[in-house]
């Protein structure tokens, strides 16, 4: 919709469409009769000076036409021509002059040459066709400029025509022809030409409405980065409404559906000033001006407010005389009410409508995202909110469980040893499997206390230099059924490394657990690589792998593959995420992918620094300058 600026600009536009492409038509057609005033006056004393000089001018048939056609002359010299050619007499006003001049020359024929005439009859042609008389007009005058030529070759004793006269009138009525048809030709292209300027100024007109529209919408949706806060967004877009309407109060209403009612958007825009106006609804149900635009959908105006019922409490508590609201939609979809009062400029018009129109709409806009982001960004701190609560619960009892549980463990491994160990072999595997069972819960806990201190970002990291051959065969030993089927291979350039010795061993441990766990009769192998200034880790299974569809969630919590082989003993599902939440906690990435010949390939990439044993300085691994330029 157009704004009040180009409204007043298009409303000028069609007042004073004389003064575009029309007006350059009808200042040509000036001139051509000021130039044909200025040749009949020449023609004319040229005529008269002729004839006092031929003695002639005593004759009544000689001075009679002169008397006529000077009475024409003047006529002509005093008609209001721009009035005249702006309007359909102008054209009959064309026809009675050259009509006129035509019969005096006729009249004057036998004091003139018939040469000299024929250039005159002529010239009333080309004065028809060069004012761009309507092709009707212009068709009439050459008739009649033809006609009168014909019988003053034709004599007074119509006998038969020479060879000359002939061929002199051809000659005439073609050039007639040929004038006429190119001044319809020209008129209409002109016509045309009329028609395309005002086709562009109308398009560039609409083009400056376009450029409005957007340059509205540009200055509403700029007021997103006035805040992340609808409270600070709202005024900002209720101020710049108001101040395109000269408006001095201005409210926003948002649709809520759980309460049938709009709601008054706090704070509201009165007099230059934002207030705080809460707790405003206004229930569908009561159907007053507000709620009536909002269901059906259309814009409405009441100037006078003072002497009606037709008013809810809160315009009554606004205290306003006149309103004009229109509905803020997206697409389709009404979410709300854009409401201004009191214009001291005087009342609200159709212009006040439109410009609001064009406004609401980025309006709705900028409001609906400003109320999603702030809805997610409050759904987003309940729920961060949620996970604090339930990381502080985990810590809490798994601290709580551990305690108590370490004391069942002593107690339990006291119990075995062979003098306390009771003699009936039933219950010596009870207490067995009681200690085994014990020490997996004793795992479970301390997987969970490491999910928490992860997800708290308080995870501490204590780096030593770790001789890896030693390491990991002492961390292989404490898997359960991992003694001989693993294999280690380290390189000498990966032979030390720099890490926290226990979050590597859990994360080597739990890799080392899934593999024995899901490839239990596939033989497993732990390389150790020196690549792109990192020491990869990399365990090794042959057994049925991971499926496709597990390959990228692999890492998330509890993420399990499924199989009746692997369902009877057990797990969390946490395992693979407490690797990649230790491994990037020490700075490094863990990554799968599927061994070549079938199974799981893990692998865990650290940065490739050590200390040297004299100074404790930081260097890297010898060899890695090396390894980096030839990658």
């Amino acid at each position: 919709m157009p704004s009040p600026e180009v409204t007043v600009e298009t409303d000028q536009f069609d007042s004073t469409q004389n003064m575009t492409a029309q007006n350059q038509f009808l200042h040509y057609r000036l001139k051509v009769v000021r130039l044909g005033q200025a040749l009949s006056i020449a023609g004319l004393i040229a005529l008269a000076v002729h004839l006092f000089s031929d003695g002639n001018i005593d004759d009544p048939d000689v001075r009679t036409p002169v008397i006529v056609l000077a009475a024409v002359l003047l006529l002509v010299l005093l008609a209001p021509w721009r009035r005249l050619l702006a309007v359909a007499a102008g054209d009959i006003a064309i026809l009675v002059w050259g009509g006129a001049i035509a019969g005096a020359l006729l009249l004057a024929d036998s004091v003139a040459p018939d040469d000299v005439l024929a250039i005159a009859f002529l010239a009333i042609v080309v004065f028809a066709a060069a004012t761009l008389a309507h092709p009707l007009i212009a068709g009439g005058l050459a008739l009649v400029s033809m006609t009168c030529y014909y019988l003053v070759v034709q004599g007074e004793e119509f006998d038969a025509l020479s060879v000359d006269d002939a061929t002199r009138l051809i000659v005439f009525v073609a050039s007639a022809l040929l004038l006429l048809i190119v001044s319809i030709g020209v008129r209409k292209q002109m016509n045309l030409t009329a028609e395309r300027l005002t086709d562009l100024e109308i398009r560039e007109i609409e083009l400056a409405e376009r450029e409005d529209e957007l340059q509205h919408l540009y200055d509403v949706s700029r007021t997103i980065g006035t805040g992340t806060d609808l409270s600070d967004v709202l005024p900002e877009i209720v101020g710049r409404v108001v101040g395109t309407v000269q408006a001095r109060t201005g409210v926003i209403m948002i649709y809520q559906p759980t309460e049938e009612a709009l709601e008054v958007m706090s704070p509201i825009w009165v007099a230059g000033h934002t207030l705080r106006a809460e707790g405003y609804m206004l229930p569908l149900v009561d159907g007053g001006i507000l709620q009536r635009v909002f269901t059906s959908g259309e814009p409405a105006i009441r100037t006078d407010l003072t002497n009606t019922d037709d008013r809810d409490q809160f315009l009554i508590d606004l205290d306003v005389q006149q309103i004009v609201s229109v509905p803020l939609r997206i697409e389709a979809k009404v979410i709300g009410v854009l409401m201004l009062a009191d214009k001291p400029s005087g009342v609200f018009t159709e212009d006040d409508v439109a410009a609001l129109q064009s406004l609401a709409g980025p309006s709705a806009l900028v409001l609906n995202q400003m109320m999603r982001y702030q809805q997610a960004r409050d759904e987003g701190e309940k729920m961060a909110e949620l996970a604090k609560l339930k990381t502080d619960f985990v810590s809490t009892v798994s601290h709580e469980l551990r305690t108590p549980l370490t004391s069942i463990i002593g107690s339990l491994r006291t119990l075995q040893r062979p003098q306390l160990a009771p003699p009936d072999p039933n219950a010596q595997q009870l207490l067995s499997t009681a200690h085994r069972q014990a020490n997996r819960l004793k795992s479970l806990i301390e997987d969970l206390l490491v999910v928490s201190r992860i997800d708290n970002q308080a995870l501490p990291v204590r780096p030593q230099l770790i001789e890896l051959e030693q390491f990991l065969s002492d961390t292989v030993a404490g898997v359960p059924d991992s003694e001989g089927i693993v294999t280690l291979d380290i390189e000498p350039e990966a032979a030390q490394l720099r890490s926290d010795p226990d979050h590597l061993g859990r994360i080597i441990t739990n890799l080392l657990y899934n593999a024995v766990k899901y490839a239990p009769d596939s033989p497993l192998e732990i390389w150790a690589r020196q690549r792109r200034g990192e020491v990869w880790l990399s365990v090794i299974d042959h057994g049925p792998g991971i499926p496709y569809e597990l390959h990228e969630h692999i890492f998330d919590r509890f993420t399990q593959v499924a199989g009746h082989a692997t369902r009877s003993k057990g797990g969390t599902g946490l395992g693979l995420s407490i690797v990649r939440g230790l491994t990037e906690a020490m700075g490094g990435r863990v990554w799968f992918e599927p061994t070549i010949g079938g199974g799981a390939t893990f692998t865990v990439g650290l940065p490739a620094r050590t200390t040297t044993r004299d100074d404790g300085a930081e260097v890297p691994v010898a060899g890695i300058e090396l390894e980096a330029e030839s990658a």
